[in-house]
Formats: C-alpha cells, sequence, structure tokens
C-alpha cells in the first residue's frame, strides 16, 4: 500500500526540519576532498617554509585578560614557519593578513583561545593539510582519518598522522636514516610549525597513527 498524505507528511516531517535548521540533509553528510600524499606534503612545507617579519605591534595581546602574554619573538625578527597559535587555524594569507591588522603573532594554551592572535596549532595545522575548511582537535580528528592496520615503525605512509588525543598531533613526512619519523608539526615548544627529526620513536609513546580517510594512494 501506498502511504496516505498524512502519515507520508508525517515521514516527511523529520527530514524537513532538518534541512530547514541545518540547510544539508542529513542522508547528504559533507563531503570530505580527496588528497594525494604530495598534495598533503605540500601544503605542509608551505606553512613550514613561510617567512615572515614580526613587527613590535605583532608581540602584543591586548585581549589575553590575564595580561600574561609573553611573545616568541623580537621586534623586526624574520622567522620562518608560521607561528603557533593555540586554537588557530590560518593559512599563509589569513596569517598575514592578521599580521598586518596588529594581530599578535602566535599564543600558547596559557593565553587560551583568543581573538587578537594568529596563526596555527597542531591540530589545525594537520586539519589544514588535510583539506579541512573547519578545525578538528586532537580528540574528534577520527571523524576524517582511520586507523591503519600496517606496522607503524617500518610501513607509514607520507601525509598520514601520529596522534595522541588531547596532547598533540604531527603529520608523517618519512623515514630518517636510523628509521626514525620524520614529521612536521605545530611545535609549541618551537613556537611556530617546524620539520621535526632525529628525536626517535621514544618520543611518540601512546600515540596511534591516522590516515586522512580520503588520501589518494599516487
Amino acid at each position: 500500500m501506498y502511504p496516505t498524505p498524512t502519515s507520508a507528511v508525517r515521514l516527511a516531517l523529520p527530514l524537513l526540519l532538518s534541512i530547514i535548521t541545518q540547510g544539508v540533509m542529513v542522508s547528504q553528510p559533507n563531503k570530505l576532498p580527496p588528497l594525494t600524499r604530495s598534495q598533503i606534503l605540500a601544503k605542509a612545507r608551505l606553512l613550514a617554509e613561510h617567512s615572515w617579519i614580526c613587527n613590535e605591534v605583532n608581540r602584543h595581546a591586548p585581549c589575553v585578560k590575564s595580561g600574561t602574554y609573553r611573545s616568541d619573538w623580537q621586534n623586526g625578527q624574520r622567522v620562518t614557519g608560521i607561528a603557533y597559535d593555540w586554537g588557530g587555524m590560518d593559512d599563509t594569507l589569513r596569517f598575514g593578513r592578521k599580521l598586518k591588522e596588529g594581530h599578535a603573532a602566535g599564543s600558547h594554551s596559557r593565553d587560551g583561545v583568543t581573538s587578537c592572535t594568529a596563526g596555527i596549532d597542531c591540530s589545525g595545522f594537520v586539519s589544514y593539510c588535510w583539506g579541512q575548511t573547519v578545525k578538528y582537535s586532537t580528540n574528534d580528528i577520527r571523524h576524517v582519518a582511520g586507523k591503519p592496520k600496517y606496522n607503524w615503525f617500518t610501513d607509514m605512509k607520507p601525509g598520514d598522522a601520529l596522534n595522541k588525543a588531547g596532547s598533540h598531533i604531527v603529520l608523517f613526512v618519512g623515514y630518517d636514516a636510523r628509521g626514525g619519523p620524520i614529521v612536521y608539526e605545530a611545535a609549541g615548544g618551537k613556537g611556530r610549525v617546524v620539520l621535526t627529526q632525529n628525536v626517535g620513536w621514544s618520543r611518540y609513546q601512546g600515540y596511534t597513527p591516522l590516515q586522512y580517510k580520503m588520501v589518494v594512494d599516487e
């Protein structure tokens, strides 16, 4: 039997409400963009090799209410690598624009998520490299990544990640001569996006390998 008009409307109502309130159909979730491993690493390299100058205005963050903000940089210092910014996800264009507007270059967890600083944090960095337009945290980035079934000491692939939920995430590049991981990361300790190598696997105890769901092997 075909549903009566009354029952048909009743069945369709939840979907209609979803469209009205969310602007999307629940049966058509946002699609993840496919990216090759080369494209992922190119995004990472762009942020790690970005050169910028810190001016005096970029050393101050008036929106940090405690007044304890401390800049990582000196006036007139040229820096390579976008600044580490707790809660941030700025690409090179947004970062440069914010510096010109007088935002502070970077921040740390002690400052909280701010409205007057510029840069990118570790999960924002991996989210950006994986083609996302919204920032995932180390706790929820599994929404766009799965755990690969390989020996991560020997078989990790460029563009995958090492994640420690609630702590830190890095983007895998390759293995060094001793078999240790080479990674790109937004490193709070260095205040910027950097290429990190020669640290060995002991640093990554408690981490889990992740692979972007729409990665394309070349």
